[in-house]
């Protein structure tokens, strides 16, 4: 995976309670072996999968707010590069991806199946042909 030093860096560095940005060099079967190799609970039946356009808008509002408070973190431009870079890098072709909310993060309400013991988390799987992928946060209120 091509994810670029200063992106995966913004991408760890957002204020959160814990982050986890995990790359693999290998396809995964399913969305549990993503988030078993990020150390996260499988969500099973709970996954929600989304297309491309739900998976970037997803991603740059979860870098973009506080899950707890919908407090701005970065500005919108920057949370939507680094989707963009993120999804990017994990190829143009045949890439699947899921949530754990059918909501976006950086709307009211939302809702969402948990996938750690923190008070808020959300993230986003993908799963590529050579490649799989997870970002994920958490947050506390």
């Amino acid at each position: 995976m091509m994810l670029g030093e200063d992106v995966s860096r913004m991408m760890r560095d957002r204020t959160a309670a814990q982050v986890w940005l995990t790359l693999l060099d290998q396809s995964a079967s399913t969305f549990d072996e993503v988030a078993l190799a990020a150390g996260l609970t499988p969500l099973g039946r709970a996954w929600v999968e989304v297309d491309a356009g739900r998976a970037k808008r997803f991603l740059a509002g979860l870098l973009r707010v506080n899950l707890a408070y919908k407090n701005e973190l970065m500005p919108k431009h920057r949370a939507d590069w680094l989707a963009d870079e993120f999804i990017r890098a994990l190829g143009p072709y045949n890439l699947r991806f899921a949530t754990n909310s059918s909501d976006l993060p950086d709307r009211l309400p939302y809702s969402w199946t948990p996938a750690t013991d923190w008070t808020f988390d959300a993230g986003i799987a993908v799963i590529g042909e050579t490649e799989s992928a997870i970002y994920w946060v958490a947050d506390e209120d």
